[in-house]
């Protein structure tokens, strides 16, 4: 796999994560999955890792 393909990668992974997490965070946070505060943390190193990935295939 290429640099790019794993930035690709690595971009659809978040999407598919942050849609995961917007479609089920009443239920991860209702059956106790995770506090909000965890749900909050995973959803900023998702969008964290997004940013990164876009930026550096957009440096190519």
């Amino acid at each position: 796999m290429t640099d790019e393909e794993e930035l690709k990668a690595r971009i659809e992974a978040a999407k598919k994560d942050l849609s995961f997490f917007s479609l089920n965070s009443d239920a991860i946070l209702a059956e106790g999955f995770a506090t909000e505060e965890e749900l909050e943390e995973s959803i900023n190193e998702t969008l964290d890792d997004l940013i990164d990935a876009r930026n550096k295939l957009n440096e190519r």
